[in-house]
């Protein structure tokens, strides 16, 4: 994604790169540009999703535009005058730079729901394990995680969170024939929503879900998902 953005804004050269920078300096500039936003992007959705509750997509990213826009528009202020080329272009106006920042920021939400990345990811609606006849009609869909919480159990589907006054143990049991995981003495993953496992520190690591869920992997039960070929850094 940022080598195809980059390279496209080379060639176009919006807010008066094309006029003012040569081919080059434009490539440096977009480059350069788009990574930091990227990277920075990436960082406020990362801590936005630490603060909104799992399950609220459409509060997720609201509050995500309305942070990013304005983070990237002054990022566009302090780097443009510093790249080579930049002096004789001036610095393009807040309400252009927001408005472009938006649009392409609605352009990659669409095209991010409309892909959903890895959406085969999640488990299949046509298998539901036992444990789901005990949900609401409207919660029952497949189930990706399990985490103990005191004396109830909160079941995570694709279609939100319930809680459930049982045993974890017990829980898991019913989640047969589901191939999963234990990933804590708390938690418990379905194999199929795995997207992927983080480092969280220096002997830690993190379990992202197919709904952008984060569990935490202990020492204990990383063996069981490197014999499942799951990849962990």
């Amino acid at each position: 994604m940022w080598m195809v953005i980059g390279v496209v804004a080379t060639l176009a050269g919006p807010f008066g790169t094309y006029e003012a920078m040569t081919l080059s300096q434009r490539a440096m500039f977009w480059m350069v540009f788009v990574g930091l936003s990227i990277a920075v992007g990436r960082g406020i959705r990362v801590w936005i999703e630490s603060l909104v509750p799992t399950g609220r997509t459409w509060l997720l990213e609201a509050v995500h535009l309305v942070v990013i826009v304005p983070v990237i528009t002054l990022m566009v202020h302090w780097l443009a005058p510093k790249m080579p080329g930049a002096g004789v272009m001036g610095p393009p106006s807040v309400v252009t730079v927001a408005w472009h920042v938006l649009a392409i920021s609605l352009v990659l939400l669409g095209f991010r729901r409309a892909v959903r990345i890895e959406p085969a990811l999640c488990p299949d609606e046509e298998m539901l394990p036992r444990l789901a006849e005990r949900l609401p009609r409207e919660r029952r869909g497949p189930i990706l995680r399990l985490s103990a919480q005191d004396h109830h159990v909160e079941v995570v589907t694709t279609e939100g969170t319930e809680m459930l006054r049982m045993r974890l143990s017990d829980a898991i049991r019913e989640m047969e024939p589901i191939e999963g995981y234990s990933t804590h003495r708390s938690h418990w993953i379905a194999r199929e929503a795995i997207e992927r496992v983080e480092r969280a520190g220096a002997a830690k690591w993190q379990v992202v879900l197919c709904n952008g869920d984060q569990v935490p992997l202990t020492r204990r039960y990383r063996p069981a998902l490197e014999a499942a070929g799951i990849d962990i850094p």
